[in-house]
C-alpha cells in the first residue's frame, strides 16, 4: 500500500514535470524561430536600404549620360549648321563662275544646302530652351536620388530596423519583446554597419579625389556610343572627317566638341605638312554657371582619359587633334556665330554635377562573406510558458518552482552581396562574379551562426538563457 502511494507520488511529479518541460521546449522553440525571422527580416531591410542606394546610384549614372547625351546632340546641331552655312558659301561662289558643268550643280547644291542651313538654325533655336530645361530636371534629380540614398542609409533604415524586429517578434510570439541589452547589441550593430563597411565621399571643393576619379570612371564608361565617339572618316590619302565625342572634363561639367573637315594626308618622305579644310563645327557644355570655361585643352589637360575598364586611353572628343584648324575654331566659335549664336548660348547652365555618395570600403571590395552581422535576442517572461505553476496544475508541495524568470532565443543574420552568375536575366555579360559595391542592386540576406563575441557578451551578462 505504502508503496503504491509512492509509486502514485512519484508519476504525479513526473508527469507535472514531463508537462513544464514540454511546454518550456515548445515556447523555446517558438522563440527561437521569432527570433530568426526578426534577425532575418532586420537583415533583409539593411539589404534593400543598400539596394535602393544602388539604385538611386545608378539612376544618377543614367541621368548623367542623359546630360551628356544633350550636350552631344546640340554639339552636333551646331557642327552641322556651321558646315551647312559654308558648304552653301561655298556653292553659291562656285556658282557664278561662267561654265555651266561647274556652275549649274554648283547651284543645285546651293539651293540645298541653304535648305538645310535654314531648318538645321530653326532646330538649334528650337533645340536650345529644351535642352536647358531637360538638363535642370536632370540636374534636379540627380539631387532628389543622392538625398533619398543617403537617407535610406543613415537614418531610415537604422530607425525602422528596431521597429521590424519588435514587430516581427510580437507576430510570431505573443508578448516576445527585444531583451535591453540585445536592443542595445542590435543598435550598435546598426551603426556599425555603416561606419565599419560604408564611406561617405564628400565632393572636394577643389583638386582631385580618387573617390570621385572612380565615380567618374563609371559614368564616362556608361556613355553610349554618339557621346563617347562619334568620329567617322571617308577616304585615304584624301577623306572627308568628321570628329566629335563628349567628355566629362571636370566633376560638374560636360564639354562636347564636334568638327567636320577635309584631310589631305602627305606621304612623310615629301615633309609636307598635311592640308586640313574646314567645313563645320560647333560645341557645347552644361556647367553650373557659365564663365566662359574653355573647350581646350580638353579632358587631363589634353591627354586624354585612362579606362581602368581596359586599360586604353582615349582621345579627347573622340579622337580630335587640337592643333587641327578646325578644333580651335570650334573651341572659339562653339555656337555658330555667323547666325548671331552667341558663344554664351552653347552654355547650359544649373548643371551641378556629380554629388557626394556612398560606396563600400576600400579594404571590403573584393571579400566574400563578411557583410554586416545583426543579431536578435528575443525573450518572454516564463509565465508565458504556461507551465504547471503558471494555469495552476500544481500548487502547495506539488509545485515546481522555474530557476529562471524568462525564456531566451538568440539569432543572426547577414548582409551579403551575390550577383547571380546562372539566370541570364541578371548574370555580367561577360560571365565574371562581380565584386559588391552601391551601385550594384544585389544584396541579400542570410542566416548566420551569431558571433561568438555576441555570444559570449550577452551570456555573460545573463542575456542568453
Amino acid at each position: 500500500m505504502v508503496l503504491g502511494v509512492v509509486f502514485l507520488l512519484v508519476l504525479a511529479v513526473g508527469t507535472v514535470l514531463l508537462f513544464n518541460t514540454g511546454q518550456v521546449v515548445h515556447r523555446k522553440v517558438q522563440l527561437t524561430n521569432a527570433a530568426d525571422a526578426a534577425a532575418y527580416s532586420v537583415a533583409v531591410q539593411q539589404a534593400r536600404a543598400w539596394n535602393f542606394a544602388a539604385y538611386m546610384n545608378r539612376g544618377r549614372v543614367a541621368n548623367e549620360v542623359a546630360v551628356a547625351q544633350f550636350v552631344s546632340i546640340y554639339s552636333w546641331i551646331n557642327h552641322l549648321n556651321q558646315a551647312a552655312f559654308n558648304l552653301k558659301t561655298l556653292f553659291d561662289a562656285l556658282s557664278l563662275i561662267p561654265f555651266p558643268p561647274v556652275a549649274i550643280p554648283a547651284r543645285f547644291l546651293a539651293t540645298g544646302f541653304k535648305v538645310a542651313d535654314q531648318g538645321l538654325k530653326a532646330a538649334r533655336r528650337t533645340a536650345q530652351p529644351l535642352i536647358q530645361g531637360a538638363i535642370t530636371l536632370l540636374d534636379e534629380l540627380n539631387g532628389f536620388y543622392a538625398g533619398a540614398a543617403a537617407l535610406a542609409i543613415t537614418f531610415a533604415s537604422k530607425a525602422e530596423a528596431m521597429h521590424i524586429a519588435s514587430t516581427v517578434l510580437k507576430g510570431n510570439v505573443d508578448r516576445a519583446r527585444l531583451s535591453t541589452l540585445g536592443a542595445g547589441v542590435l543598435v550598435g550593430q546598426l551603426v556599425e554597419s555603416q561606419n565599419r563597411f560604408l564611406d561617405f565621399h564628400r565632393l572636394p571643393r577643389r583638386g582631385q579625389s580618387e573617390a570621385f576619379n572612380r565615380y567618374r570612371n563609371v559614368v564616362m564608361q556608361s556613355r553610349d556610343e554618339f557621346s563617347w565617339n562619334r568620329s567617322q572618316s571617308l577616304g585615304f590619302a584624301i577623306k572627308f572627317a568628321t570628329y566629335g565625342g563628349t567628355d566629362m572634363v571636370e566633376y560638374d561639367r560636360w564639354a562636347a566638341m564636334d568638327t567636320m573637315q577635309l584631310k589631305i594626308d602627305f606621304p612623310s618622305w615629301l615633309g609636307m605638312d598635311d592640308i586640313d579644310i574646314p567645313a563645320g563645327w560647333g560645341g557645347a557644355q552644361a556647367v553650373s554657371s557659365y564663365r566662359r570655361q574653355r573647350f581646350l585643352p580638353g579632358f587631363n589637360r589634353n591627354r586624354g582619359w585612362r579606362s581602368p575598364f581596359d586599360n586604353r586611353r582615349h582621345g579627347i572628343y573622340g579622337g580630335m587633334n587640337p592643333r587641327d584648324l578646325v578644333t580651335r575654331s570650334a573651341s572659339g566659335d562653339p555656337n555658330v556665330r555667323v547666325h548671331g549664336g552667341q558663344p554664351k548660348g552653347a552654355y547650359f547652365t544649373g548643371y551641378n554635377g556629380l554629388r557626394d555618395y556612398h560606396d563600400l570600403k576600400k579594404d571590403k571590395k573584393g571579400t566574400y562573406g563578411n557583410g554586416p552581422v545583426f543579431t536578435v535576442e528575443a525573450t518572454v517572461d516564463m509565465r508565458e510558458a504556461r507551465t504547471s505553476n503558471t494555469v495552476g496544475l500544481a500548487s502547495g508541495r506539488m509545485a515546481l518552482r522555474e530557476r529562471t524568470a524568462r525564456i531566451s532565443a538568440l539569432a543572426s543574420a547577414e548582409v551579403y552581396f551575390e550577383r547571380p552568375v546562372t539566370l541570364d536575366m541578371f548574370r555580367r555579360h561577360d560571365g565574371l562574379r562581380e565584386w559588391g559595391s552601391l551601385f550594384s542592386p544585389y544584396w541579400q540576406a542570410r542566416l548566420v551562426e551569431t558571433p561568438g563575441a555576441v555570444r559570449n557578451a550577452l551570456g555573460l551578462a545573463g542575456g542568453v538563457t
